[in-house]
C-alpha cells in the first residue's frame, strides 16, 4: 500500500540531496555571479531557452513516461533510450548549426552565438541518463539520485568557481553545466547497473508513444510559459535586466528544487501505483498537499521577508535590482507548494493530456499579461508571471476533483491554515527587518529575523492550523532526539 508515511522516505533522501546541492550551487553562484554581472549572467540565461526546451524531449519527458508505467518492460527502455538519443543528436546539430540565427530572434548577440553549441552538448548527456533515472525512480531509489546529483553539484561549483578566477567570464556557468550534467550522468548510470539493449518492437515504441507526445506537448508548453517572460525582457528591456530576474528566478527554482521537486519525484510514481483506488489516491494527495504547505510556503514567503539584505550580501550590489523582482517571485510559492502536488496527481493517474490543456491555457494567459506587462517595465512582468500562475488553480483542482474526489474546498483547506500562518509570519518578519534597517551588519539582521520568523511561524501555526503545529512539534522532538524510526513512525500515522 502507497502512504504518505512510505513515501516519507524516498522523500527525505531526495530532499537531503537537493539540500546540499542547493547549498553547494548557491556558494559557486554567490562567487561567479559576483565576477560575471548581470549582462552576461542575462545572456547565458537566453541560452536556457532553446537547451531546456529541448531537453524536455529529450530526457525529461522520458524519464517521466517511464516512471509512470505500471507494468516496464526491457523493450520500453531500449527504445526510450535508441529515441531518446537519436533526438538529442539531431537537436544539437540543428542548434550548433544555426547558432547565429537563435541568437538573432533571442537577441542574445555574438556572445550567445558563441556558447549555445557548447551549451547544446549536454543533450545527448541528459539523453543517456534519461532511463536510468526513470528506473531508480520506480525502485525508490532516492538515495542514488541524490549521491549522484551532490556529486556533480560539487565538481559543477569547483569548475565554474576556478574558471571564473581564470577569468572566463560567460564561459564560466558554461562550464558549470557541462560539468553537472556529464558527472550526474556518468553516476546515474553506475548507480542504476542497467545497459541499454537492442531488443523492442514496434509495440513497444507505441505504448509509450501517447503518454510520450502529450508529456512532451505539456513540458514543452510550461516551458515556453516559463521562458517566453525572459525574451520579453531581453527584447524589451535588455539583457542587464534579463539577468536581474534570471537570477533572482534562479534562487527560487533552486528553493523549488530543494522543497518541492522531492515531493513531484516520490509523489507521481505513488500516485500512478493507486490508479485503481481514487479514494486512496485523494487521501494521498491531502496528507501531501498539507505537508507541502506547512514546509513549502513559510520558506518561500520568509526568504521573500529577507531579500532585501540577503541578495546584495550573498551577490554584490550590482545585483540589488533584483531584489524587488526575487520577493515577488517568491510569492509563487503559496501556489508552487499545491501546484506540485495537483501536477503529480494528474500525471501519476494517467491524464497527460490534462496536463497539456493546463499548460496551454497558462500559456495563453502568459502571452496575454506579460504582453500588456512588458511596456511597464520589469516589476510589471514579474507580476503578471505570479498573478498567472495563481489564476491557473482553478482548473487544476477540478482536475484533482475528477480524478480523486477531493474537492477544490478540501484542497483549499489543507493549505489554507499554514498559508495563513506564514502569511502573517512574512508580513512580521518583513517589518521587523525594515524597522532595523542598516543599524546592524546584514548578517545579524538575517540571523535575527530568521529566528523572529520560525518562532512566530510556529505561534501562527498553532492559531491556524493546530493539528499541523502538533505534528512539527512532535517531528521536532523526534528529530532533536535522533530517532530516525519514530520519525518515520510519525509520518506513517499522519
Amino acid at each position: 500500500m502507497v502512504t504518505a508515511g512510505r513515501l516519507a522516505g524516498g522523500a527525505a533522501w531526495s530532499a537531503g540531496g537537493k539540500a546540499f546541492q542547493f547549498i553547494v550551487g548557491l556558494a559557486a553562484l554567490m562567487l561567479v555571479a559576483r565576477w560575471v554581472g548581470p549582462e552576461a549572467y542575462g545572456v547565458f540565461a537566453l541560452s536556457w531557452v532553446v537547451v531546456g526546451l529541448a531537453d524536455i524531449a529529450v530526457s525529461a519527458a522520458p524519464s517521466d513516461t517511464l516512471a509512470q508505467r505500471q507494468v516496464l518492460r526491457a523493450g520500453h527502455c531500449n527504445a526510450t533510450f535508441v529515441g531518446a538519443m537519436a533526438l538529442s543528436l539531431v537537436a544539437w546539430a540543428l542548434i550548433a548549426t544555426g547558432a547565429d540565427t537563435i541568437a538573432g530572434w533571442l537577441g542574445g548577440g555574438a556572445a550567445l552565438a558563441a556558447i549555445i553549441p557548447l551549451r547544446a552538448a549536454t543533450l545527448p548527456m541528459n539523453a543517456a541518463a534519461a532511463v536510468p533515472t526513470a528506473l531508480l525512480m520506480r525502485e525508490q531509489r532516492f538515495k542514488a539520485i541524490a549521491a549522484a546529483g551532490a556529486a556533480a553539484g560539487v565538481l559543477a561549483s569547483l569548475t565554474g568557481i576556478a574558471a571564473a578566477l581564470a577569468g572566463a567570464g560567460i564561459w564560466s556557468l558554461v562550464a558549470m553545466e557541462l560539468v553537472r550534467q556529464f558527472v550526474s550522468a556518468v553516476l546515474i548510470f553506475r548507480f542504476a547497473r542497467w545497459r541499454p539493449g537492442l531488443r523492442s518492437n514496434r509495440a513497444d515504441a507505441t505504448d509509450l508513444l501517447g503518454f510520450n507526445l502529450s508529456t512532451w506537448a505539456a513540458w514543452g508548453l510550461n516551458y515556453a510559459d516559463a521562458q517566453l517572460p525572459r525574451v520579453l525582457i531581453a527584447t524589451g528591456l535588455g539583457t542587464e535586466a534579463l539577468g536581474l530576474y534570471a537570477m533572482a528566478h534562479r534562487v527560487y527554482d533552486q528553493v523549488s528544487a530543494l522543497m518541492l521537486a522531492p515531493t513531484y519525484q516520490v509523489l507521481m510514481p505513488g500516485i500512478s501505483r493507486l490508479q485503481a483506488d481514487r479514494e486512496a489516491a485523494g487521501r494521498l494527495a491531502d496528507a501531501i498537499l498539507r505537508a507541502a504547505a506547512v514546509v513549502g510556503t513559510p520558506l518561500f514567503l520568509g526568504l521573500a521577508a529577507i531579500a532585501g539584505p540577503l541578495v546584495p550580501l550573498l551577490f554584490g550590489d550590482r545585483w540589488l535590482g533584483a531584489v524587488p523582482v526575487a520577493q515577488l517571485l517568491m510569492l509563487l510559492g503559496v501556489r508552487a507548494s499545491m501546484s506540485t502536488v495537483q501536477i503529480a496527481v494528474v500525471r501519476g493517474m494517467g491524464r497527460p493530456n490534462w496536463h497539456l490543456a493546463g499548460a496551454a491555457f497558462g500559456l495563453a494567459l502568459t502571452v496575454v499579461l506579460t504582453t500588456i506587462a512588458i511596456e511597464h517595465g520589469l516589476l510589471a512582468v514579474t507580476a503578471a508571471v505570479v498573478v498567472k500562475a495563481f489564476l491557473l488553480w482553478a482548473p487544476y483542482a477540478w482536475f484533482v476533483r475528477r480524478l480523486t474526489g477531493l474537492t477544490a474546498t478540501q484542497q483549499a483547506a489543507a493549505a489554507a491554515g499554514p498559508s495563513l500562518a506564514a502569511l502573517t509570519m512574512a508580513a512580521c518578519t518583513f517589518g521587523f527587518v525594515e524597522w532595523i534597517g542598516d543599524r546592524i551588519p546584514a548578517t545579524a539582521t538575517l540571523a535575527l529575523a530568521i529566528g523572529f520568523g520560525a518562532v512566530l511561524y510556529l505561534a501562527a501555526l498553532a492559531v491556524f492550523a493546530p493539528a499541523a503545529a502538533a505534528f512539527v512539534r512532535a517531528a521536532l522532538a523526534t528529530l532533536a532526539r535522533g530517532d530516525m524510526k519514530g520519525l518515520r513512525a510519525l509520518f506513517a500515522a499522519g
